[in-house]
């Protein structure tokens, strides 16, 4: 994934979307037994995954960037799975931002 080093994700994504009710926390918790006190160790692994990863759908949102979806493998509390992320690119130019992930069993 381009620029995959300077990837980033935002407190607020994190807490209210990912891991929040509104978005995948039930997926967290059943899967990894993880929640929203988890919320740094889980940006942790997928920030390291991210590296090495290929990147599996383009998604070309002109003009408002590009969104790389991305499978990586997880390990969080001793539980492992796929986990599918989504990045998005404002320009060309720009670092990826986490826009979601999700875990599946």
């Amino acid at each position: 994934m381009p620029r995959a080093a300077d990837a980033y994700a935002t407190a607020d994504k994190r807490q209210g979307w990912i891991l929040a009710a509104a978005g995948h926390r039930e997926e967290w918790a059943r899967v990894f037994h993880a929640g929203s006190h988890d919320s740094e160790r889980i940006w942790a692994a997928i920030a390291a995954a991210v590296i090495d990863a290929p990147v599996s759908v383009v998604r070309d949102r002109a003009p408002h960037g590009v969104v790389r979806g991305v499978d990586i493998t997880l390990t969080i509390n001793d539980l492992t799975a796929w986990v599918a992320t989504a990045w998005h690119y404002s320009d060309a130019d720009a670092a990826p931002r986490l826009v979601t992930a999700y875990p599946s069993a």
